[in-house]
């Protein structure tokens, strides 16, 4: 068994590659539409970039992908849950509005430094804010980052360690 998963994982290596700018752009979207979605076992698909693609290229493909795929989710689950729930939600998310207003962007900062939370919890959390795009882009990337760093730094050395 695994031998098979190493014949695997070389194969695709080789793949890479021989294809290394077109399979950048494919796992890049891949992780796009992954994050999108805030599918369950990240941190594979973290891991994988680094193993794959090395450090550097690794966690530019997991940071810019996250946080294009969680902006993407907040604007989408925005427009759906103040149409659906908009009676509700006002009255909660005015006085967390109120709360937040003065630091939002440290606020956000720590939602996205609590390792454990989900991120689809996360984002459906920040998507009922009233928040700029921008500082939820410079606190995804901010609160991110620690994570990315270390993640996709092991992915690369259990690559080399095989």
């Amino acid at each position: 068994m695994i031998d098979f998963i190493l014949n695997i994982l070389s194969y695709t290596q080789i793949l890479i590659d021989k294809n290394y700018f077109s399979a950048i752009v494919i796992y890049f979207l891949f992780c796009l539409f992954f994050f999108l979605f805030s599918l369950p076992g990240s941190l594979f698909v973290i891991l994988s970039s680094g193993f794959f693609f090395g450090f550097y290229v690794g966690f530019l493909i997991n940071i810019i992908s996250i946080t294009l795929g969680s902006l993407f989710f907040s604007i989408i689950s925005k427009h759906i849950f103040i149409n659906y729930f908009k009676n509700y939600l006002l009255k909660y998310t005015h006085k967390l509005n109120k709360i937040i207003k003065k630091s939002s962007l440290e606020y956000l900062i720590l939602i996205r430094l609590i390792f454990g939370i989900p991120l689809f919890v996360q984002n459906l959390f920040i998507s009922t804010l009233e928040i700029s795009k921008v500082k939820f882009i410079i606190s995804s990337i901010i609160g991110f980052t620690p994570y990315f760093l270390i993640f996709t730094y092991t992915g690369d050395k259990i690559s080399n360690l095989l």
